[in-house]
């Protein structure tokens, strides 16, 4: 799927905005939007604590509001589940659990949680016939450490949690029992190596782990644990990108067996070094259901630190494929799709003016493309060569050769990525 960051946000991190100002022009664009209903529970915990909170948005997700409603003990009734910080109190997160009454809402349970951000937000079920579990992924301003708690309710109260340090976790099913897993990439020590490990709680009341492994890099950071269809099982593989303390990327992909790890890609089939401020991780860039992995193409000739040469693999078949080769602006984020037919007879580099770059013909020197960022706002003269591309409210001016033709045009423009 490819990741395109939309309004305001996509704006804001193509011209480089820091962390703290995403989470705040989340805060602003989502504040406005609460219900009447979601109101009234924030009005019920702020009444139950006797002060004001402030609501904490997860970062990732199927949905991204921190007030969320859902019936927990499958009694019909609806519960709601709230995020949030009480300033003054204390700087982590805390949540409520509320449910519904005549007279409105009540707290039926409000606790601390971990961690001064909210990552993400699901409710899932852990074991047949048993209520959801609520499941929190705590971090902090950076996101460089997580902790996932995993909430387990009785009578409408938190009967337990169940909480992991980790790097990044995955919260689904890989064994193919239909029941939900936990994969977590735990934390390491100076010269030590990450343990994967899938939790289930199939074997017992609590989480345990049912497989285990360690990655083969010393030092690794993970950066993405992602489920995929693949050709050799009928689970999902999980596909892990990580990099090691020389910025060298890895992928591997593996899926889970008899209480092991199938390994499908090794780590030492794709490497790359990436030194930039955001992961280089793999991506369903066509849609179909099985992630790509990126390869930088080291080119000689580069006139350009900023424009990388970059390739996007399906190695989940039985016969890799490659579905785009093209080239990314590394600062911002763009991913331009190129012909196949151009590879190895264009170069890359940056324009004279400020946001401009150029595909240039290497045996006669002419330019095939020239893409330009437009400033927000900024209107562009129509002309028969020239494409206006929206990414958000984004706009890129491409603007083409008269040898480009209208298929490759189409190509280049219908499929341009944000992968920030």
């Amino acid at each position: 799927m490819k990741r395109i960051l939309a309004l305001l946000l996509t704006a804001c991190l193509t011209v480089g905005c820091s962390l703290a100002d995403k989470d705040s022009i989340i805060n602003l664009l989502s504040s406005p939007r609460l219900s009447e209903r979601e109101n009234a529970i924030v009005t019920a915990i702020k009444n139950y604590l006797g002060y004001d909170i402030i609501l904490k948005y997860p970062k990732q997700g199927a949905d991204l509001s921190p007030v969320q409603i859902v019936d927990l003990d499958d009694d019909g009734q609806d519960e709601a589940v709230a995020l949030y910080s009480a300033p003054g109190n204390s700087s982590n997160v805390r949540i409520a659990v509320l449910s519904r009454t005549e007279e409105g809402w009540s707290v039926d349970y409000e606790g601390e949680g971990f961690g001064s951000e909210v990552y993400s937000l699901s409710f899932e079920r852990l074991k047949k016939d048993e209520p959801c579990r609520i499941i929190v992924g705590y971090t902090f301003s950076d996101t460089s450490e997580k902790l996932l708690s995993v909430y387990f309710i009785s009578d409408r109260k938190i009967e337990d949690v169940e909480t992991f340090v980790c790097q990044d976790f995955l919260v689904y099913d890989v064994t193919g029992d239909s029941i939900v897993d936990i994969v977590l990439a735990g934390v390491n020590a100076d010269n030590q190596h990450t343990r994967i490990s899938v939790y289930s709680t199939n074997q017992s009341s609590f989480l345990t782990s049912i497989a285990s492994m360690e990655i083969s890099v010393p030092n690794a950071k993970v950066t993405a644990i992602s489920p995929s269809l693949n050709d050799f099982a009928e689970n999902k593989a999980i596909v892990l990108d990580y990099y090691d303390t020389n910025k060298i990327v890895y992928t591997q992909a593996f899926y889970y067996r008899l209480s092991d790890f199938v390994t499908i890609l090794p780590p030492n089939v794709v490497q790359k070094v990436w030194d930039y401020s955001y992961p280089l991780c793999s991506l369903d860039v066509d849609g179909d259901g099985y992630l790509e992995t990126p390869t930088v193409i080291d080119d000689a000739r580069a006139q350009s630190k900023d424009l990388k040469f970059m390739e996007w693999t399906n190695f989940l078949l039985t016969n890799p494929e490659r579905k785009y080769f093209g080239f990314c602006r590394a600062q911002s984020g763009l991913y331009f799709p190129l012909p196949d037919e151009w590879q190895g007879h264009i170069l890359l580099t940056d324009g004279r003016e400020e946001n401009t770059w150029l595909v240039v013909q290497a045996s006669t020197g002419s330019i095939l493309v020239t893409r330009e960022v437009l400033e927000i706002g900024e209107n562009a003269e129509d002309a028969d060569n020239m494409v206006i591309s929206n990414i958000g409210t984004v706009q890129i001016k491409l603007t083409f050769d008269e040898s480009v033709s209208e298929d490759q045009r189409n190509y280049i423009v219908e499929n341009v990525m944000y992968i920030k």
